[in-house]
């Protein structure tokens, strides 16, 4: 090899060395730039935080219930226990040898930084697997300089994102595997099983991955092994996930939210179909396999809406529409790409070059081998292509297209090179810098250059509500029923023994719109709504933005206007505006004495 060529990495030693240098590299950037205080990142993150300690004090495995939330009552949450059960045993293991409270803060560092690893480990997979000689080479820098790609790996991180992409990464990098095909095949089965059972985010990525193994034996009847392998592998792994973490009396119920009942029949149903293919595809024609496929891809989607057909409408179909315009729809992470030009204009221009190249990465790399493209490159291609119609739709989805595009694009960047630079090293680097994220970051300067924004407040200024030091008064005082936006819910339940009305979960769309309307009431209606709620204290954030009226109750308090059966707990200037709910006894004695002003009596 000349020096001047870009070098091979793509064998298995080279590749494991690589990774791991790669992922020290990163993790070492990720808590540069983040530090390890490890706080949670957002509200997924502070619940999840909650189940594990709870499970950790004795919370048995099947009681999913938090009964601090929309008190009396309580809420059952439908997330995997899997990953409960997963950094309940890392905390238990630090345990052994550290304090309680080093352990926790620890387990939040290690749990995120360490999917970093096989992230990475996949991604030069899919690479190697598709592009040339110098796939691996020139992948590696664009993970490396790519900060976006691990915004569900910091430290704090401890919610389902980051094992969703990895799952998704492990069943791609799989099914892409040139030799022991049928060996990988049952790592992707349980690797796709695991990560459908953790959440349903990548469930259209995995679905296709899927039904990639169907494509294969329809164009090859020597990938019978494989497909069977698969099949298998995936309608076991996902029956037993399913009876690990699911409590045996919600084992009949069907939910469009969560690995249930439905979910189960239809991954089964499709993977004992690829089974029955597999066996007769020795003797059957092409033809005929195809048409098997199809009629088990049928049936799996029979099964699952069978049980629960307004599943069709997506996992949120069960949600009560009456809390979409105010809270649902102005969530980040289901917000269209146009949607997010207009909140975050340099996170949604640099989403729409990113989405811009690897799909006309993964176009070059199709038509290169067209007529007779591998089913490797048309998977690679077709999950791509999935990842940004469904991301152009859902913010969240764009973590799906960088890690699924990256080694698209490093992969197209190698036959680019191998035709045009004769694969010298040099140039390719170059070409690879600055593909990633240079053409994404001089967009942004360009149109903030053009048309800059107005001067306002910093973004994300809402965030310092969830602080552990905002929540400090709250703390202090006797516990008790708190009525505050829903964001805060969570915060609460690690930082303070408080019991939040609501948290932002689309199964607890009763308590939101509850909360909702207290701050939205006229202000004399206010105070029947808050009473009722069986509140004993409510809890407003200034930073945090209100969607409330004009003259409503929430406005006027924000405004200072405070009722006289309101009593102030917190200090000015604190984060959190801190009010008691005086008993009806003490605001009649409060009013009769004059204490409050008369404007404010409402």
């Amino acid at each position: 090899m000349r020096l001047s060529t870009s070098p091979d990495l793509g064998r298995p030693s080279r590749l494991i060395v690589l990774t791991l240098m790669l992922g020290v590299a990163v993790v070492a950037m990720l808590a540069w730039k983040y530090g390890l205080t490890a706080r949670p990142g957002d509200t997924d993150d502070a619940t999840r935080l909650f189940l594990v300690r709870d499970l950790l004090s004795g919370r048995g495995w099947y009681d999913q219930s938090i009964s601090r939330l929309q008190p009396p009552q309580g809420i059952f949450l439908h997330w995997s226990r899997l990953l409960d059960g997963g950094l309940a045993g890392m905390m238990s293991l630090f345990r052994v040898f550290m304090t309680p409270a080093t352990a926790d803060l620890t387990t939040r560092i290690v749990w995120p930084l360490m999917w970093v690893f096989p992230a990475l480990g996949c991604a030069l997979v899919v690479a190697r697997n598709l592009g040339g000689r110098s796939a691996v080479f020139l992948t590696a820098p664009l993970l490396l300089v790519n900060i976006s790609l691990y915004r569900q790996f910091t430290p704090g991180r401890v919610d389902h994102h980051d094992i969703q992409i990895v799952m998704a990464m492990v069943a791609l990098a799989c099914s892409l595997a040139p030799t022991r095909r049928t060996a990988w095949a049952i790592v992707g089965g349980v690797a796709a099983a695991l990560g459908m059972a953790v959440g349903l985010e990548a469930l259209a990525v995995q679905a296709l991955i899927g039904a990639s193994y169907g494509l294969a034996l329809a164009r090859d009847r020597d990938e019978a092994s494989p497909t069977a392998a698969y099949g298998g592998s995936l309608a076991i792994a996902t029956t037993v996930f399913f009876l690990i973490q699911t409590p045996p009396w919600r084992w009949g119920l069907s939910f469009c939210d969560a690995l249930a009942l439905n979910l189960v029949a239809g991954l089964v149903v499709g993977g004992i179909g690829l089974c029955l293919t597999a066996l007769f595809a020795g003797r059957a024609p092409a033809w005929a396999r195809l048409s098997m496929l199809g009629l088990t891809g049928l049936a799996a989607a029979g099964a699952y809406l069978a049980f629960d057909p307004i599943c069709i409408h997506g996992p949120f179909a069960a949600m009560n529409p009456a809390v979409r315009p105010f809270w649902f729809d102005r969530i980040q992470e289901v917000q269209s790409l146009p949607a997010m030009f207009k909140q975050e204009r340099g996170p949604a221009i640099d989403a729409m070059i990113t989405n811009l190249m690897v799909l006309a990465s993964a176009a070059f790399l199709l038509v290169r081998e067209w007529p007779r493209p591998r089913t490797g490159v048309i998977v690679a291609v077709a999950a791509m292509t999935v990842a940004a119609i469904v991301g152009f739709t859902s913010w969240r989805m764009q973590d799906y297209v960088l890690w699924i595009g990256t080694p698209l694009l490093g992969a197209a960047l190698s036959r680019w090179a191998e035709r045009y630079v004769g694969g010298r090293m040099v140039p390719s680097m170059i070409a690879a810098l600055l593909i990633s994220p240079g053409i994404g970051a001089a967009a942004v300067a360009v149109v903030d250059f053009v048309a800059p924004l107005p001067k306002g407040g910093k973004p994300f200024a809402y965030q310092v509500c969830f602080d552990a030091a905002a929540y400090r008064t709250l703390a202090a005082q006797p516990p008790g029923v708190v009525l505050s936006h829903v964001d805060l819910g969570p915060f609460m339940l690690i930082y303070t023994k408080d019991s939040p009305i609501a948290a932002p979960y689309h199964r607890m769309a009763g308590a939101i719109l509850e909360v909702h309307n207290v701050f939205n009431a006229p202000p004399a209606a206010a105070e029947g709504l808050v009473r009722r709620s069986g509140a004993q204290y409510l809890v407003d954030c200034p930073a945090y933005p209100m969607i409330a009226d004009n003259g409503s109750f929430g406005d006027r308090l924000r405004k200072g206007a405070m009722p006289s059966w309101l009593e102030l707990v917190s200090k000015p200037h604190e984060t959190l505006t801190v009010f008691r709910i005086r008993p009806p006894a003490a605001v009649a004695q409060v009013v009769s004495s004059g204490s409050i002003r008369g404007d404010a009596r409402f």
